[in-house]
């Protein structure tokens, strides 16, 4: 038994204190095929300091060994010693056989640090080198897709699949290209390419996106069945819920909507759009108690959401509690308290208690901010009426106007003598 198996055979059996002193007998005793092997072994159990030791002694034995400086490129990468890979794959010339390789680490490298474009720019010289190399077309589709650039990863992808690969890394060609698709609109491209996808296995997030673009399509009733397909095969898919609650309120059946957003919870209580949703559900149900249940619910979750304030604020200004608004803000940091929306829910609240010099800092706050968002133009014009501020309501009024040709009869109302 050489000392490498033992190595191995120490960590298969726990016995890892016996590792070092075994490793250092392996590099000074074994041969260097069998250190190679050693190397590749260590690698796939994850034992990366030992594999790195393995690799830099064989290193030093042939300095030429580009395969090797790309083995401890990616040591080094994972370690976070990103100079040092670099360096590495850098000393790699163009007329090895491994360029093509280490370019293809590099390009994971940047793409893997948000530096899409440079992660592009190696890929396309490995692409000159290897034009047929479907890895590399792959990888370049992929980058694409991840920087939503879908007309030129459909490109790609499609090419992969004329020339026959249905699958690589463990990805189906046609899944992303019915992602891509789907992102760009082309929906019964999409359903066609999702619909292959399920010929190889059963995918629920395939089932998940067939039920997405029904409902862009509005094809409310023929997404039902996929989106139940896609809950049967992964329960713990929370935007199944969602969508499912989406199409039944789309057909004016609140309980069953509610009752899928309930469902959902039962497997993910953590989820604030949830909450959200189960209480805006309740409240088109007009079972208020269970809707203000809801937003305490998801306000203990996550306490400094700005969202999850702003919507149980908004709430509780429907529901006329505007002082239990006021306060909810009040244990807020003072960053979301300063939020434009905030100030506008705070500018109604206040109004409302009479409170109109609070009212009217907070509405003038806001209009620096929401100037182009026509439910708050309408509340603040309804505000400066009720202030006596004539002539800065007309010009709220005219700006709104602009925004919104269409007749508002509300609005129109504030001036008798304007011409809508």
């Amino acid at each position: 038994m050489t000392y490498s198996e033992i190595v191995i055979a120490e960590i298969q059996n726990g016995n890892l204190e016996e590792v070092e002193t075994n490793l250092q007998l392996a590099l000074e005793n074994d041969d260097d095929e069998t250190l190679y092997l050693l190397g590749n072994t260590l690698y796939q159990l994850g034992f990366l300091n030992e594999t790195q030791r393995v690799y830099n002694h064989l290193l030093d034995l042939y300095p030429n060994d580009d395969e090797l400086k790309i083995y401890l490129a990616e040591i080094e990468i994972e370690d976070g010693n990103e100079l040092e890979a670099l360096e590495l794959l850098h000393s790699i010339d163009e007329t090895s056989s491994s360029y093509t390789q280490a370019l293809l680490v590099e390009a994971d490298y940047y793409h893997l640090n948000e530096l899409p474009e440079v992660s592009i720019q190696k890929l396309k010289e490995a692409a000159e080198i290897l034009p047929n190399e479907p890895v590399v077309q792959f990888a370049l589709a992929e980058v694409y897709f991840t920087i939503a650039d879908y007309q030129n990863a459909i490109q790609y992808y499609e090419a992969l699949m004329t020339e026959g690969h249905e699958e690589i890394a463990g990805t189906l060609i046609s899944v992303r290209l019915g992602n891509a698709y789907l992102m760009v609109g082309e929906y019964e491209e999409a359903l066609g390419y999702l619909n292959e996808a399920l010929t190889y296995k059963d995918d629920p997030e395939v089932y998940y996106q067939l039920g997405l673009i029904y409902i862009q399509q509005e094809e409310y009733i023929k997404a039902i069945e996929p989106l139940n397909k896609a809950k049967t095969l992964d329960p713990s898919l929370s935007g199944v819920y969602l969508l499912l609650a989406e199409v039944y309120e789309q057909q004016n059946q609140l309980e069953k909507a509610l009752e899928e957003i309930e469902e959902g919870l039962n497997y993910n209580e953590i989820n604030i759009d949830f909450y959200f949703k189960a209480a805006e559900l309740a409240a088109k149900l007009d079972d208020f108690e269970k809707a203000e249940i809801y937003y305490e619910q998801a306000l203990e979750i996550e306490p400094d959401n700005d969202r999850t304030i702003l919507k149980f604020a908004e709430f509780l200004n429907y529901m006329e509690d505007y002082e239990e608004a006021i306060q909810l803000f009040e244990h807020t940091d003072e960053s979301i308290r300063q939020l434009p929306e905030s100030l506008w829910v705070l500018a109604v609240a206040h109004n409302n208690i009479e409170e109109y010099d609070e009212a009217r800092t907070l509405f003038d706050q806001a209009a620096v901010y929401l100037e182009d968002q026509l439910e708050f133009l309408k509340d603040y014009a309804f505000f400066l009426r009720e202030d006596g501020q004539r002539d800065k309501m007309r010009a709220v009024v005219k700006k709104y106007m602009k925004l919104n040709p269409e007749f508002d009869e509300e609005m129109a109302s504030l001036l008798d003598d304007f011409d809508y």
